[in-house]
């Protein structure tokens, strides 16, 4: 007797690989497990759940209730066809062209559960010894099978619990749980910070970013040299001008060079940076810098960073056509930097302060970069620290907000008020901990076309970055409180995925004549 599964014999391929582009193409609807935390090899949701089911039915089952199943309720490759056809023609489609949901977003109806718990052994379970970001079990538990899953890194192991288990476990109560933990912690991080970042001088403004280049010294005149390979601020020519300050000439002191916002590409310096050497801005000089001379000054701890733009937006009130006041509009501008923003000095003599206690209680990264990494440009470029991916304000923000999660943890723990569902809480918290840190490092950009930041891994690797971007995560609605709210919003989209409500537009998830292998789905074995 042939014990052939469907995915040995057939799976829609042109499909689940439309499908799959489908799932990622809107960037600001992701499915939720793409944006709760970094992970590397992120599987779509519809493929994993092809492969699920695929690996568990047999090879003669129905083929297009397979696809229903899967939430292919169309050809998506002939909608990708018409989509190509209109947009030669100048037209768009959107969704339309499709004619359905996209298939990631679509629970299975009690029918469907019916259709394939008849055809699978009920005593099925799914084991994923290596399941990463968790897209396998996360689909597996949505079919409502037996699933164990791990990983031998850590971290995965710690996303898979937050993108499976705790959505499974506690449903709707951890949106809560987070919003509430995350309040505290931004009260006692904002606190303890409120003096690091510099007030705007103009009324009604707020800051929204700092533009940093990293500095060299002119081997050839003594001059501090900004690095950039452009100075391009936004897309319609705002951009920075420098201004070099020359001192008694070659070789003297004082040779650095200060900034001026422009409004056209035309008044715009040059790069200073290119292919890894530099180009020496002052006009009694202009030498080219080697790339191996840049290396060696940030090896032996000479490379500096320079402070070139401040990026912030401006109250502009709005009037109603009723003439009442509506709500505020935030406009985004730019501005040179004053003395006034330059505390370096402070923040030096802080961090030293906390340094040392900080990595005795291991609440910042004392490990070396490894040597034998396959990106080895942070050694290259003077970081052989993992903490050194930081800038120091940037470093001081984060050793707070852990000092600050480690003395809640420990208040809660004494207090006997650490319930499951606040433990988990403090996973997210980990987790939203992570992502500032992912978009507030050395490592980020500014990126021009759409004025945000770039993350540190945008590119997946650790390119070095010649000017970078730096976080204003004190103010009210960003920073903080956007990392809160983006993994709270997570939690929601999880929860709304994994244990949908019985009325869905799906239709009920079981009827009275069909019984799914669980209700609710059962946490899997971590």
């Amino acid at each position: 007797m042939s014990d052939r599964r469907l995915i040995e014999e057939w799976l829609p391929i042109s499909a689940l690989s439309e499908e799959c582009g489908r799932e990622r193409r809107s960037m600001t609807a992701l499915p939720p497990v793409y944006y709760l935390h970094v992970w590397w090899a992120r599987r779509p949701l519809v493929a994993s759940r092809a492969a699920v089911l695929g690996s568990l039915l047999p090879a003669d089952a129905d083929r297009r209730k397979f696809l229903d199943v899967l939430g292919i309720h169309g050809d998506p490759v002939a909608a990708k066809r018409r989509i190509a056809i209109a947009s030669r023609k100048g037209e768009r489609l959107g969704t339309a062209a499709y004619g359905y949901v996209r298939a990631f977003k679509y629970t299975p109806t009690g029918p469907e559960y019916g259709w394939f718990s008849r055809l699978i052994n009920s005593n099925a379970a799914v084991l994923d010894p290596t399941a990463g970001g968790g897209a396998v079990p996360f689909e597996s538990i949505r079919l409502g099978f037996q699933t164990a899953s791990n990983d031998l890194n850590p971290v995965a192991a710690l996303v898979e619990r937050a993108t499976v288990e705790w959505p499974v476990t506690y449903g709707g109560s951890l949106v809560q749980a987070i919003e509430e933990l995350g309040r505290q912690w931004t009260a006692a991080v904002r606190s303890r910070l409120a003096d690091v970042f510099p007030a705007e001088p103009m009324d009604d403004t707020r800051p929204d970013g700092y533009l940093w280049a990293h500095t060299v010294t002119c081997s050839y005149c003594n001059g501090v040299v900004p690095l950039s390979p452009n100075w391009r601020l936004a897309p319609g020519g705002t951009g920075v001008r420098l201004r070099p300050r020359m001192g008694d000439g070659p070789g003297s002191g004082g040779r650095i060079c200060e900034f001026e916002i422009v409004e056209s590409v035309g008044k715009q310096s040059a790069g200073t940076i290119s292919r890894g050497s530099g180009t020496c801005p002052y006009p009694d000089c202009e030498r080219v810098i080697s790339g191996d001379e840049i290396k060696r000054q940030a090896r032996d701890g000479e490379m500096g960073h320079q402070l070139y733009t401040v990026v912030y937006k401006k109250r502009v009130p709005q009037i109603l056509k009723s003439g009442k006041p509506g709500r505020d509009k935030w406009v985004r501008s730019y501005r040179a930097p004053r003395a006034s923003d330059d505390n370096r000095t402070e923040i030096a003599d802080r961090l030293e302060e906390k340094l040392p206690e900080w990595l005795a209680m291991d609440m910042v990264p004392s490990e070396e970069f490894p040597s034998d990494s396959n990106d080895n440009r942070p050694l290259q470029y003077g970081m052989p620290h993992w903490r050194d991916l930081f800038s120091p304000r940037q470093l001081l923000c984060h050793g707070t907000g852990v000092e600050v999660f480690r003395e809640m943890l420990d208040a809660d723990r004494k207090a006997s008020e650490l319930t499951e569902v606040r433990k988990a809480a403090y996973g997210y918290l980990a987790l939203a901990l992570d992502k500032m840190l992912n978009y507030n490092s050395r490592m980020t950009r500014w990126i021009v076309s759409r004025q945000v930041i770039a993350s540190t891994f945008d590119r997946h690797d650790y390119a070095f970055v010649w000017s970078y971007t730096e976080m204003a995560p004190l103010v009210k609605g960003i920073g903080y409180d956007w990392a809160i709210r983006q993994t709270a919003k997570c939690i929601g989209e999880l929860v709304a995925l994994i244990r949908p409500p019985s009325d869905t537009d799906n239709g009920p998830i079981f009827d009275e004549n069909d019984v799914p292998p669980v209700s609710p789905p059962p946490p899997p074995i971590l």
